[in-house]
């Protein structure tokens, strides 16, 4: 018999390029119960690892009822089908007597909640009042929904300690861009800046186009490089190369690219969203300006300079103990085992 049954999204089996922080979180939590010797059984919830939607609806919710029968402990790790799987395990763990949790990834849980109506809003309830542990990415959603569910706990967007050598560099005025290349991660308004800047500073994008308006002509004739998409494997390495990542996006929960950066030492410049609110220290970590602000996007590239640049760096890479797989996985490990 397995501890604990996992049920999230693994690996696209055609496409190993094709990988959201969802499944990279997943992963992460599969390797941290291989390195602890934590016994556990897995239903993959990825759809593009099935013949077709329905098909995988199907087979994940029959493999979920059959391997629950051999675990005494049912946890749903999800971004948005928790909603059709969350009753589900629910139902099987009060009929079967497992204990049940769901890790609900991004930050808009509660704005999803609030907004719901009808059946929707009803489910909902029911999910986040019937679940014996209910985890968040971010400690704002956490105190909110306590008030809904008493064992809500606070799991973060984690990641393992880097195992390249990165010692905190001399700051060289060269800041980097890694996510998706969309409007809605603030790319317009790192072009904007670009041209406010003299030639001695570097500012280098990286990630998958996914607007027209974005190609390597456009950057370049912005004065940017755009150097393609990194592989999962790839992005501690290059983020590396750089001082500064930067990401004024305009929507964002606990973005992954940052705590690779505080892994290295990378400080960042970011919008002052709630999530990045909570990871990002004021003038210690990073610096946070408001979304679609050029000027404040300037002021802060400009802020750094040799003599603060150390000691912003030493900082981040402080921080990124409170994101450390191993702690986080234990403490979930420890909590859902120990009924």
């Amino acid at each position: 018999m397995s501890n604990i049954l996992l049920i999230g999204p693994r690996k696209n089996k055609r496409d190993s390029t094709l990988t959201g922080g969802a499944v990279v979180l997943f992963e992460n939590l599969l390797e941290q119960m291989d390195e602890q010797n934590i016994k556990y059984d897995v239903v993959d919830t990825n759809k593009k690892n099935y013949q077709n939607t329905l098909i995988a609806y199907v087979l994940i919710t029959a493999q979920i009822f059959i391997k629950q029968f051999k675990t005494k402990h049912i946890s749903l790790h999800s971004s948005r089908d928790y909603i059709f799987f969350g009753p589900i395990i629910i139902l099987f763990g009060k009929l079967f007597h497992k204990s049940t949790s769901l890790r609900k990834f991004g930050g808009e849980a509660w704005d999803v909640y609030i907004s719901a109506t009808g059946l929707k809003k009803k489910l909902l309830d029911y999910i986040f009042s019937n679940v014996d542990y209910l985890f968040l990415e971010m400690q704002d959603l956490v105190n909110k929904f306590k008030s809904i569910n008493e064992n809500t706990f606070w799991f973060p967007n984690v990641r393992n300690k880097p195992t390249i050598d990165a010692k905190i560099k001399i700051f060289s005025k060269r800041f980097v861009f890694i996510s998706h290349v969309i409007k809605e991660k603030g790319i317009d308004e790192i072009v904007k800046v670009r041209k406010l800047l003299d030639d001695s500073y570097i500012i280098d994008i990286y990630g998958p186009i996914h607007d027209s308006k974005y190609s390597i002509e456009y950057f370049k004739e912005n004065n940017i490089s755009y150097k393609g998409v990194l592989k999962a494997e790839e992005v501690l390495k290059t983020l590396n190369e750089y001082d500064v990542l930067l990401l004024p996006s305009y929507k964002e929960g606990y973005p992954g690219i940052v705590i690779e950066s505080y892994s290295i030492g990378i400080p960042v410049i970011a919008t002052a969203l709630p999530g990045l609110k909570e990871i990002v220290d004021e003038y210690e970590t990073g610096i946070l300006i408001e979304p679609k602000n050029v000027q404040e996007l300037k002021k802060a590239i400009e802020y750094f300079n040799e003599e603060n640049y150390q000691q912003m760096a030493k900082s981040a890479k402080e921080k990124f103990s409170l994101f450390d797989s191993q702690k986080q996985s234990s403490q979930f490990i420890n909590k859902v085992l120990d009924d």
